[in-house]
């Protein structure tokens, strides 16, 4: 590989990673947890779990309840089964019956418990891995969270392959040479390319299935195309088991038995398992049953199995066997499967888990090669300043991470049962955390004492997870294991995992390493910071002085700054007259219903262009104060998107008018420059001139 081809991948690497290292940190972090989101909500009710036979529940019974509640008349019903815990998940949505009352008219989400009967709204059953689920997708984003996701593992994608590019051939000597008593960049870098390369088709695979998942919307697109806009149909051909039918009338006979359907149908194929259970339009003369589920993942990796069946005919509709593939559904569980980790049971969810742990300590070595990389010698204190602070915001956001989210188990085990609202309590008790954690973690200053204390206290408050489990819960360790509460059992151990792997870190990172940091070598004296930056600029501005009237054709910043404002008054004075030109050879010279006078909307627009360029050129002259220099800077900027917006609707609109054109042209282009030459202004504390 060139010299030139290897510095761009080498840039595009560290640029794309450094731009979406702290959200992708907590994608990964939270990522992690989020693929036990089913055992942590049995592990939060504390909870033993009778894992009853999803053919066994009394459907009928349960419908007659919410029919009586929430009269399902004309519904559509979708039920999770959710095998792993006692809760289904349902979901009524309105009814589509014009005869139904309005209080039928409004969809309903909640859990339901099989044995005791109870409902919960989503609030009310919200607990701490439903939060992560969300947060590993920034759900909790309004709107655009979830698309920020999808273009932040979009990007993952650039990292990965120019990352790989770039450390191929370092790739095995990095494993002999790995020695943690070499120089810290070292000892990141070696780390970093080691297991970045071990975790790389997992890194990948989350890469491809995460921004599928996220950017579906643009995913869907060419396919919206093939359907020439039918977006109904093409839903349907993607999830056939979410497909409507049109309302026609009530029936006044009973429905046939939902319990029968469920244990018929549930043993067509064996070794199949039902995860969800659809009704359309319930009590109508086109009622249909829908029952899915899949192959064991031992038979089939792959084996997503169908009955339709029309309720009033008492007939089966359609089938879809688990043992043929289809393209279009298949290709989606696939995507599925590889993203969750819902295959291999509990060995491969652990896998998941370590990998995505792994991936967080790459990120986070990568953020600190960044770091150390740049502090040299040679860097002026400015530059200094800038790339600590990158280091140690980025640390504190992400490695403040693990205490807070342990503290939030504590936090949902003690006190989860107290608040109606679990969801609200959950914000309010993780993000303030979070936030307090960051904050004081970010103005340690130092990267090494930010480590040490999220170990410390992220290992602390994982060690007390159990314990706090058996006095709240009374699931002991012992007790789970004798019980046979494996989903409890399983996040007892990997919080006791986790405390013991971060105190034993924590014991192991001596204040020997600090010693082999950059800012050991180079340190950065905080305390006369002032100092040091006043005397750094002054510096600065000599030489820059010096430098710039050495050239022959100077032009003093200001000055360039003046003009520039200056020239934009009289462009818009020269589109005024160019625009008159159009009243002479293209309209009426005076317009209709005009009385002579000017109007004063019109003054208005004359005084926002004109005088308030003409009024900054002005106030240039004697103003160079910091606030002025950001007020310029804002109203140039503006200046500038307005004469863009002009041009561009100048050439849309007013093609045969060239004059114009090139006017609206030239003012854009000298906007750009003002703008520039403020900035330059800003950046530069020059003397006055």
């Amino acid at each position: 590989m060139s010299k030139r081809n290897y510095n761009v991948f080498f840039h595009t690497h560290t640029v794309s990673g450094i731009v979406i290292s702290v959200a992708l940190y907590v994608i990964f972090f939270a990522g992690a947890f989020a693929l036990f989101k089913d055992e942590i909500l049995i592990w939060e009710e504390g909870k033993s779990i009778n894992h009853i036979e999803r053919s066994e529940v009394n459907y009928d019974d349960i419908l007659k309840r919410l029919d009586t509640k929430y009269d399902l008349t004309g519904r559509d019903v979708e039920i999770d089964l959710a095998k792993e815990e006692d809760n289904l998940f349902i979901y009524l949505l309105s009814s589509k019956d014009s005869l139904s009352s309005e209080s039928s008219k409004a969809s309903h989400f909640f859990s339901y418990n099989i044995t005791t009967k109870e409902e919960k709204r989503y609030h009310e059953y919200y607990g701490i891995g439903e939060f992560l689920y969300r947060l590993h997708f920034f759900h909790q984003i309004p709107t655009i969270g979830i698309y920020l996701a999808g273009f932040v593992a979009f990007f993952f994608l650039f990292t990965i392959v120019t990352g790989t590019i770039v450390h191929w051939k370092k790739i095995v000597p990095n494993f002999y040479k790995f020695n943690p008593k070499v120089a810290l960049k070292r000892v990141w870098a070696d780390a970093h390319t080691s297991l970045g390369v071990i975790g790389l088709p997992f890194q990948f695979m989350f890469a491809v299935t995460g921004a599928y998942f996220c950017l579906s919307l643009l995913v869907l697109l060419p396919a919206n195309f093939l359907y020439e806009g039918n977006q109904k149909k093409l839903l349907e051909d993607l999830r056939p088991e979410r497909k409507t039918y049109e309302w026609s009338k009530r029936i006044n006979q009973d429905v046939p038995s939902i319990n029968s359907f469920v244990k018929e149908y549930s043993n067509t194929w064996s070794n199949f398992s039902s995860t969800h259970l659809y009704i359309r339009n319930y009590k109508g003369d086109n009622c249909k049953y829908i029952l899915q589920g899949n192959l064991e993942y031992k038979d089939r990796f792959v084996g997503l199995g169908r009955i339709v069946f029309d309720a009033v005919k008492s007939e089966v509709v359609t089938i879809k066997n688990p043992y043929e593939l289809n393209y279009i559904e298949d290709v989606q569980k696939v995507l599925t499967r590889l993203h969750f980790g819902n295959f291999g049971g509990v060995i491969v969810k652990v896998v998941y888990f370590i990998l995505a742990l792994i991936t967080c300590f790459v990120i986070i070595t990568g953020v600190l090669i960044w770091v150390e990389a740049r502090n040299k010698k040679s860097a002026t204190l400015q530059q200094q300043l800038f790339v600590a602070k990158v280091g140690h915001v980025y640390l504190a956001i992400c490695l403040s991470m693990l205490p807070v989210t342990a503290i939030s188990f504590l936090f949902v085990k003690l006190f989860g049962d107290s608040f109606s609202n679990k969801q609200q309590s959950l914000y309010y008790c993780y993000f303030l955390l979070w936030l307090i954690a960051a904050v004081y973690m970010r103005f340690q200053r130092n990267n090494y004492k930010i480590n040490k204390q999220s170990l410390l206290v992220g290992g602390i408050s994982a060690l007390c997870i159990p314990v706090v489990n058996g006095i709240v819960s009374n699931q002991w360790i012992w007790k789970s294991i004798y019980n046979k509460q494996h989903e409890i059992l399983t996040i007892d151990l990997l919080w006791l995992f986790i405390g013991i792997m971060a105190l034993w870190v924590y014991s192991k990172i001596s204040p020997n390493i600090q010693k082999q940091s950059s800012y050991s070598k180079n340190p950065i004296d905080y305390k006369n910071l002032k100092t040091l930056l006043k005397l750094e600029e002054n510096q600065t501005t000599t030489n820059h002085i010096l430098q710039i009237k050495k050239e022959k054709n100077f032009i003093p910043m200001r000055t360039k700054v003046i003009l520039l404002w200056t020239l934009l008054v009289i462009g818009f004075i020269l589109h005024h007259v160019y625009g008159i030109a159009n009243v002479y050879f293209q309209e009426s010279l005076v317009l209709e219903g005009s009385n002579g006078e000017i109007p004063g909307w019109a003054h208005q627009w004359r005084i926002i262009l004109e005088g308030m360029a003409f009024l900054f050129a002005v106030l240039t002259v004697s103003l160079s104060q910091n606030w002025f220099k950001w007020t310029s800077l804002i109203w140039a900027c503006l200046l500038g998107l307005f004469n863009v917006y002009h041009f561009i609707t100048a050439l849309i609109y007013e093609p045969s008018n060239i004059s114009e054109i090139l006017i609206l042209l030239l003012m854009a282009v000298a906007n750009v420059f003002l703008v520039k030459e403020i900035l330059n202004w800003k950046s530069h504390q020059l003397s006055e001139e």
